[in-house]
């Protein structure tokens, strides 16, 4: 797929960067595991993917333009880094399930 450098792929990538901090931050803040890292990376993969989904599908349309797109992949970047996140959470939640096992001591 060529991207040409238009007003919808404007709206797009400014949609998404404006959406990275905010989603971010609170994949980082909800985080219930360890590895904080591995959260934020999931978010930010599930950020990049509506990213390109946004941009492929925008491009087929023919009443898209930069301001529609711009404010669409802002919010659909946003919920996709959440959704990203909280499945990487429960991802890395299931992996190393022994570090959040309570240990039981009988008297």
């Amino acid at each position: 797929m060529p991207v040409s450098i238009n007003d919808i792929f404007i709206g797009d990538i400014f949609g998404f960067v404006f959406a990275l901090p905010f989603a971010l931050f609170i994949a980082f803040w909800l985080s219930a595991v360890k590895k904080r890292g591995a959260v934020v990376f999931g978010a930010f993969l599930g950020a990049f993917l509506a990213f390109v989904g946004i941009l492929a599908w925008a491009n087929t349309l023919s009443g898209a333009n930069g301001g529609a797109t711009f404010f669409g992949s802002l919010f659909f970047c946003s919920a996709a880094a959440l959704v990203g996140g909280i499945i990487t959470d429960l991802l890395v939640a299931r992996i190393t399930s022994r570090d959040y096992r309570r240990s039981i001591t009988h008297e």
